[in-house]
């Protein structure tokens, strides 16, 4: 080969641009948004403007892919997140980086919030789920607490969509403002999602959603759903507004003193196991406020456990703090007898666990004027009291106390045990933890770190229907791939190396975290990086998912 020949093939060569942009997951999360038509959707419910070449749909998909993108970047960040990934893979073709810009973000969640996020949420919960929806509506909120004084002027409070105030803390930072998130789960599945002022009470709440929105869940999803709450919503207010219209389970607060009867009366004899390992149940049904019910009193096994060891701890710190006070009060003087056993008497109330078994009286004679020592014989005394206390356990208080540890009731005012039996009440109840994991996720730094650096509270408001709008999309995929896992009896291996049918879709993501597509210019090359646990993952969840990885076919 010539010298020239030569020059030009390095030149050639050196004047083509290669450059890679991160995959990862999100092509993942990208095919299920477009699986269940979430930018279309919200095209559709929000209309478009042909001047704006990123729609109101496409923007939000955007912002799912950061919300579900493992960085902690701001969205005011935005351009220099998408940067980093193959938009016009994950997206649209025609779109670049810099199309997502703040202005586009912004007009995009007043867009959302002029249109009404919790019935977009719900529209698009309805078009994606299909069968998977079950019997079971698990409602709870949470609080998430921002930085900043968000103050408004006097009289101008009733244009605020949520008020960002001081509340109670669920994060436990009272110093912080906050605002409120109600979350309705259905299995795994988020079916609702809302922004309420950070003062809400969950007693009013429970309530409200109903009156509000219980109509519009029926209209989507049917008539035989049940709600499920903690005890916050078990009150006479809120039995009488919903129980004619709506089948509940809650758990029945252990203050109240009907609940208080039936739990230290319960006999454990008449307790009958459960397919619930460890759980043990009877039934009574009962009429509270004016509203029948079934009553589902629980034993568990481990909750025994761990509420008498934590007596245990009770009884032993208060026996330390009776022991002091009682030293001290027997070397206390009282100049009348009388006195003297009414503070014993006095001081006995505040014991919940002990009590006073035996007293001792001493007398002794004392001068009445100043000065120490034996009085003289003609010196005027007069006779001092001490009293001596010996203690002992109060122990009816402490059985009582055990009778009622590891037991707790779960209420319905479905009376019929065909339509919802004791133990699916008991397992609805315990599965309240499905929007508990729920507001975790949304909480997780890792997924929606200074996300909420928003200023307008109906760009909050919007962006909390976004939030959840990730989480259903993490769902679907986590439900899909678990599925589809059951189906042809496969497993991945989990965190710890080992293999399971139920990976966190989470673990799954950090699985494909260094997948890339190589560009030659701006023609892509290749997705670099893919291994036979990439490919696994892919064939189970379908062919599309394959051709967007394997071709960049987005």
């Amino acid at each position: 080969m010539s010298q020239n020949v030569i020059s030009m093939w390095e030149e050639s060569r050196d004047s083509v641009e290669y450059s890679s942009k991160n995959m990862d997951h999100l092509g993942i999360v990208a095919k299920v948004c477009k699986e269940i038509d979430l930018a279309s959707e919200i095209d559709r419910i929000v209309g478009m403007d042909p001047r704006q070449k990123v729609s109101c749909g496409e923007a939000v998909v955007a912002m799912v892919l950061n919300m579900l993108g493992f960085v902690d970047r701001p969205l005011y960040l935005f351009p220099e997140f998408m940067g980093t990934k193959p938009v016009e893979i994950l997206i649209r073709e025609e779109l670049k980086p810099e199309d997502f810009n703040d202005d586009v973000l912004g007009r995009t969640l007043d867009k959302l919030y002029r249109a009404g996020p919790e019935g977009i949420f719900m529209q698009i919960a309805a078009n994606a789920y299909g069968e998977y929806l079950g019997r079971f509506w698990h409602n709870d909120t949470s609080t998430i607490s921002l930085q900043g004084e968000y103050e408004h002027e006097e009289g101008d409070i009733d244009a605020v969509p949520i008020e960002i105030t001081h509340g109670f803390s669920k994060d436990h930072r009272p110093d912080l403002k906050q605002f409120v998130v109600s979350l309705v789960m259905s299995d795994s599945l988020p079916v609702f999602i809302q922004a309420l002022n950070g003062n809400t009470s969950d007693k009013d709440h429970f309530r409200e959603i109903v009156q509000q929105y219980g109509q519009s869940l029926r209209d989507k999803w049917g008539e035989d759903k049940i709600w499920v709450w903690d005890s916050a919503a078990y009150s006479e207010k809120n039995l009488k507004a919903i129980s004619k219209d709506y089948i509940w389970i809650t758990r029945v607060p252990e203050t109240l003193t009907e609940a208080k009867d039936v739990l230290e009366s319960a006999d454990m004899e008449k307790m009958r196991s459960t397919a619930l390992n460890g759980y043990h149940i009877f039934t009574t049904e009962v009429e509270y406020e004016g509203v029948k019910q079934r009553w589902v009193v629980v034993f568990s096994e481990k909750a025994f456990a761990r509420e008498t060891k934590t007596l245990e701890k009770k009884i032993g710190k208060e026996k330390e703090k009776v022991e002091k006070a009682v030293w001290h009060f027997n070397n206390q003087e009282f100049y009348s007898l009388e006195d003297a056993l009414n503070a014993a008497r006095e001081m006995e109330k505040g014991w919940k666990y002990h009590k006073i078994s035996a007293t001792e009286v001493v007398t002794k004679r004392k001068r009445k004027g100043e000065g120490r020592g034996r009085p003289r014989k003609d010196e005027p005394t007069q006779t001092v009291y001490r009293v001596k206390i010996a203690l002992a356990e109060e122990k009816s208080a402490v059985e009582r106390e055990t009778l009622k540890k590891g037991k707790f009731i779960v209420a319905t005012n479905e009376l019929d045990s065909e339509k919802l039996g004791d133990e699916e009440a008991l397992k609805s109840y315990k599965e309240q933890q499905h929007a508990e994991r729920g507001f975790r996720f949304l909480k997780d730094p890792l997924f929606f770190a200074h996300s909420l650096f928003l200023k307008k509270e109906s760009r909050i408001v919007a962006m909390v229907m976004i939030m959840g709008l990730a989480l259903m999309v993490y769902a679907i995929a986590e439900r899909k791939l678990r599925e589809a896992l059951e189906k042809v009896d496969e497993t991945i291996p989990d965190q710890k190396g080992k293999p399971t049918k139920k990976p966190t879709i989470r673990r799954v993501f950090q699985v494909f975290e260094g997948i890339t597509v190589l560009y030659k210019g701006s023609e892509m090359v290749k997705v670099l990086n893919m291994k036979p646990i990439h490919q696994k993952v892919l064939s189970l969840l379908g062919h599309e998912y394959e051709r967007m990885y394997c071709t960049g076919y987005g």
